[in-house]
């Protein structure tokens, strides 16, 4: 179970869109675990730190969202911080796009890639066409496209916080993990229910949203027409997560 932690200035909306977001994924993973004494504490499940705060103003850093402590048996966070520039807030709020933005950086706080490269799921970083490899996932993915080949594609533009860490969005369009804020409706496909079991979770597929691949007419609907976009999600730092040593084994 997920466990926020607020700290500073937060409005009861703002507080209630992240609620909503560990809601939601506390109905498609399950991120308990035997009791762990960290940083002072006995817990039980995922905490974040939450705060919306001043950075650097509109369209700079929008923040930093990512875990932060990883258990020791299976390497799955056991802290993460979300952490977000007030200035940018307000302007996503303004498009209708806080929301979704809350809920995607939560997937990447519990895991979604930012644990990828640690555990040996990335094949060809760094080229024109790197994949996602695990199992799961893959398995998803050759159910959406039976001739898409053995791996899922993943981002190969955008910044460090972006590229091989989402969906490809020219493949997946407005699927909520990819890299880039496409379109108006932004589902959670099974595939990407299946990256959290195949980095340790215990998942429930049935929370999964209805899920096709778009076509190219689609696509250019939604405004994805060439692989370079300007991307919110490329802002958000990632801290460097630690092993805790403590975590039951």
């Amino acid at each position: 179970m997920i466990t926020l932690v607020f700290s500073g200035e937060m409005s009861a909306a703002r507080r209630a869109v992240f609620e909503r977001a560990a809601a939601k994924w506390d109905r498609v993973i399950d991120s308990s675990f035997d009791p762990v004494d960290v940083e002072g504490e006995t817990i039980t499940g995922l905490h974040i730190d939450a705060s919306i705060i001043t950075i650097d103003g509109p369209e700079g850093i929008l923040g930093q969202a990512g875990p932060r402590i990883l258990r020791s048996d299976n390497g799955l966070p056991v802290k993460g911080i979300m952490q977000f520039d007030d200035a940018d807030i307000a302007r996503l709020e303004e498009v209708g796009s806080f929301e979704d933005v809350i809920l995607h950086e939560m997937a990447h706080v519990l895991g979604f890639g930012t644990l990828w490269s640690r555990l040996g799921l990335v094949r060809g970083a760094g080229t024109h066409d790197p994949r996602y490899i695990g199992p799961a996932a893959s398995r998803e993915y050759a159910v959406l496209d039976p001739d898409g080949g053995s791996a899922v594609p993943i981002a190969n533009t955008g910044g460090p916080g972006t590229r091989e860490a989402h969906w490809r969005e020219l493949i997946f369009g407005d699927e909520l993990l990819t890299g880039f804020l496409s379109g108006g409706h932004r589902p959670i496909s099974r595939m990407s229910i299946a990256a959290f079991a195949d980095i340790g979770y215990e998942v429930d597929y049935s929370a999964a949203d209805p899920f096709e691949l778009p076509t190219f007419h689609e696509l250019a609907l939604m405004g994805i027409t060439e692989a370079v976009r300007i991307c919110d999600l490329c802002r958000v730092l990632r801290p460097q997560p630690i092993v805790h040593s403590d975590a039951l084994s």
